[in-house]
C-alpha cells in the first residue's frame, strides 16, 4: 500500500505543482487535492481527487482522516483591497489552526508546511548572510501582513502539531519562480523602483526544486524546518535586468504612494507593505536541506530565465 497525501491549495500555484510532482512519485498511491473556488488548470492525474471545502470547515477532519500525509499551501499572498484584513487573517491563520487540529484528530503521520523566509523577524534579518533555521522567526507585529501570518502560522503548527508526535516539517521558501509563474514577473515589471543607496539581494527558487523538497519531506523524516532556497542570491538590480523592467527613480514614500494608489482604486494585487518585503536585504542557508539528500538544480537567474523564456 502507498501513502495518501492531502494537499491543500491544490488550485493554486504552488498545490497545482506540488500535486503533479507527488502524483508521479511511485510510493504515493492517491491524491486528495483541497480547493475552494479555483481549480488546477493542468490535467489531473488518475491518482488525484479534488474536494471543494473552505479549509476553515468544522468538517475537514473527516476529509483528511485516511491519509497519512499532511501537505499545506493554502494561503493568501496577495491580498485583494475588497477584502477586509481580518477576513484574510482569519483565511490563514484560523485556516491554518482548524487543518492542524484536523491533522491531530485524523492521525495523520505527517504535516508539511510551505513556509516561508518571511516567517524571520524581518527586522532582525536585515543585512545578515546565510541565515540558518535557528534565526529568530517574527512575532507578528511588523507592518508587513504577509510576514506576520507566516510568522504566527507555524506558531500555531508548532504549538499544535509538534506534542501530538507528527512530524512537523517547515519548509521555508524564498520567491517561487518557474514556467508555471509569470505573476510574480509581472509584478517586479509593474513596480520597479531603485530606491537612492539599495539594492537588496533576493533568493528565487525554482519551483521544480521545490516540488522536489516537498518529495524529500514525504519520502524522509525531516522534523523541523529546513530552508528551500537555491543556491547564491541575485541582487534587485539583477532581477530588473533580466525581466527587462525599466524602473523608476523613487524615494521610498513615493513608491508606496503609487503602490497604494494602484492596489486601493485599480484592482492591482500588489499591496504596497511588498515594497518593504522586497527591500529585505538577507541571504539564507541550505545547508541543512541539502544535508537530506536535496540539491537545488536551478539558480536564481535559471529560475527566473525559466519563467520568462516561452
Amino acid at each position: 500500500m502507498g501513502l495518501n497525501i492531502f494537499v491543500t491549495g491544490a488550485g493554486g500555484y504552488l498545490g497545482n505543482v506540488l500535486v503533479a510532482h507527488l502524483a508521479n512519485m511511485p510510493e504515493v498511491e492517491h491524491i486528495t487535492g483541497l480547493i475552494n473556488n479555483t481549480s488546477p488548470p493542468t490535467p489531473l492525474s488518475a491518482k488525484v481527487n479534488l474536494v471543494k471545502m473552505d479549509i476553515r470547515s468544522p468538517g475537514l477532519a473527516s476529509v483528511i482522516a485516511g491519509h497519512e500525509v499532511v501537505v499545506h499551501t493554502a494561503f493568501l499572498v496577495q491580498w485583494a483591497s475588497r477584502m477586509p484584513a481580518a477576513v484574510r487573517d482569519d483565511i490563514n491563520l484560523r485556516g491554518t489552526w482548524n487543518l492542524a487540529r484536523a491533522a491531530v484528530e485524523s492521525r495523520a503521520q505527517k504535516f508539511i508546511y510551505a513556509s516561508s523566509i518571511s516567517a524571520y523577524d524581518p527586522t532582525l534579518v536585515q543585512g545578515t548572510d546565510n541565515v540558518k533555521e535557528e534565526f529568530p522567526t517574527g512575532k507578528g507585529d511588523s507592518s508587513m501582513y504577509y510576514w506576520n501570518n507566516k510568522a504566527i502560522a507555524e506558531k500555531i503548527l508548532t504549538e499544535v502539531v509538534e506534542p501530538s508526535g507528527i512530524v512537523l516539517t517547515l519548509l521555508r521558501l524564498s520567491y517561487i519562480i518557474g514556467p508555471r509563474n509569470r505573476v510574480t514577473v509581472a509584478g517586479f515589471r509593474e513596480n520597479a523602483a531603485n530606491f537612492p543607496g539599495r539594492d537588496p539581494r533576493a533568493q528565487f527558487v525554482h519551483e521544480e526544486d521545490v516540488a522536489e523538497a516537498f518529495g524529500q519531506a514525504v519520502r524522509t523524516e525531516m522534523p523541523g524546518a529546513f530552508n528551500a532556497v537555491p543556491d547564491g542570491n541575485i541582487r534587485l538590480s539583477e532581477v530588473y535586468k533580466i525581466i527587462g523592467a525599466k524602473p523608476i527613480l523613487a524615494p521610498l514614500w513615493l513608491a508606496h504612494l503609487i503602490t497604494f494608489v494602484r492596489w486601493q482604486y485599480l484592482g492591482s494585487p500588489i499591496h504596497p507593505s511588498w515594497i518593504r518585503s522586497a527591500l529585505v536585504d538577507a541571504t539564507l542557508s541550505n545547508a541543512k536541506l541539502k544535508a537530506t539528500g536535496w540539491r537545488p538544480r536551478y539558480s536564481s537567474r535559471d529560475a527566473i530565465l525559466a519563467a520568462i523564456e516561452k
